[in-house]
């Protein structure tokens, strides 16, 4: 086998110098490769092929009686576990009194 380059003493400056450059360029090749390969993927997987329709829920018929009485459940429910929380964390194990004024839903 070729024992030149796994001895440091025959190697010059030059040579070693050249040798750092030939890796470096080829770490970058094989970096800009790479980078390619997740652009091509990120394009194929945004294609139309892997975005198809979901299918859209029906419009809803559901009366404004029907939201308002699920709205009461929702306050109720998060005022019960605000409740339980506050009442797990005092001292004397009571449940402290508090008002909710307001609850707005994110988008």
């Amino acid at each position: 086998m070729n024992t030149l380059l796994l001895s440091a003493e025959k190697i010059t400056l030059a040579e070693g110098a050249l040798y750092s450059v030939i890796g470096f360029i080829i770490v970058l090749v094989v970096l800009a490769l790479l980078v390619g390969i997740f652009y091509l993927s990120g394009f194929v997987f945004q294609s139309k092929a892997f975005n198809k329709q979901k299918p859209t829920k029906p419009a809803a018929t559901q009366s404004k009686s029907n939201d308002d009485e699920t709205d009461e459940q929702l306050v109720a429910a998060i005022t019960a576990a605000i409740t339980c929380v506050l009442q797990a964390e005092s001292d004397d194990g009571e449940a402290p009194e508090f008002v909710i004024k307001r609850i707005t839903r994110k988008k």
